[in-house]
């Protein structure tokens, strides 16, 4: 009788557990349901920061540093040129869609190069100098990277650039037989680098950069003939100050691009 009465107890233990198991995990399935996902946003408004664009148009005007690096002795000295005004176009986006710091900019600069020639007597006194300077065409073509802080931006630049020389100012004191051959198409690399401020929709952009012609300015027979080539290129160090208007910003995460709220 004692077995029976214990058997029965036991039988209803378990019956009751196996019960409260089953309304617990009603109650917690239906508390699932009911309030899991009720602040839960549409996922499609969430952008990929990596797939997002900018497009950047603004003016740049600059100081340039010019100079003129020669084969063989060649007495010159550098000489400065506010004349450096460009409209440029940046694009800002990804790369690969995985890099998201990489940009680049082209534009139409008008710019002017040169150097100063000098003569010196035995003695190495300069007794005459002029300025022999070239106004050009450039066409730029620069991959931008950036570092996005605060509303700041750090810059790094490097690529390419086409000129085409609109006239030539000569002092009379470089030989007719050279300073006629002058070309009148240029071509080289850029590299170098700057901050840039931003206010949306606006950006401050200040710049220092190094420009190098690899064509040769003049003929290489115009010093020596055939017996002797001299190369003869310029290169410039250009500091300059931008302002660009901005497109497309809005969508950046980076406090530097946000929207004001």
């Amino acid at each position: 009788m004692m077995k029976r009465v214990f058997v029965a107890i036991l039988l209803t233990f378990v019956c009751f557990q196996g019960y409260s198991q089953i309304v617990d995990t009603v109650d917690i399935m239906k508390e699932f349901d009911e309030y899991s996902f009720r602040d839960a946003k549409v996922t499609g408004q969430v952008k990929d920061s990596t797939r997002l664009r900018e497009h950047l148009f603004g003016v740049k005007w600059g100081m340039g540093i010019n100079s003129l690096t020669v084969s063989v002795d060649y007495d010159k000295k550098p000489i400065t040129s506010p004349m450096n005004f460009g409209v440029y176009y940046t694009y800002y986006h990804s790369l690969w869609n995985s890099i998201s710091l990489f940009g680049i900019e082209t534009g139409l600069q008008m710019n002017e190069e040169g150097y100063k020639t000098q003569i010196l007597d035995e003695s190495g006194k300069v007794v005459q100098q002029g300025n022999e300077t070239f106004r050009n065409l450039t066409f730029p073509f620069v991959s931008q990277f950036r570092i996005d802080f605060w509303n700041m931006r750090i810059l790094a630049n490097a690529g390419v650039f086409v000129a085409k020389r609109q006239s030539a100012s000569f002092s009379g004191l470089l030989p007719e037989t050279v300073s006629s051959t002058w070309k009148k198409w240029g071509y080289g690399f850029i590299a170098g680098g700057g901050l840039a401020y931003v206010f949306r929709p606006f950006e401050i952009h200040a710049e220092a950069n190094y420009k190098y012609n690899l064509s040769n300015l003049y003929s290489k027979t115009s010093f020596y003939g055939d017996e002797y080539w001299v190369s003869t290129h310029t290169s410039q160090i250009i500091i300059s100050v931008g302002l660009f208007y901005r497109f497309g910003g809005s969508s950046y995460k980076n406090p530097a691009n946000a929207p004001k709220r």
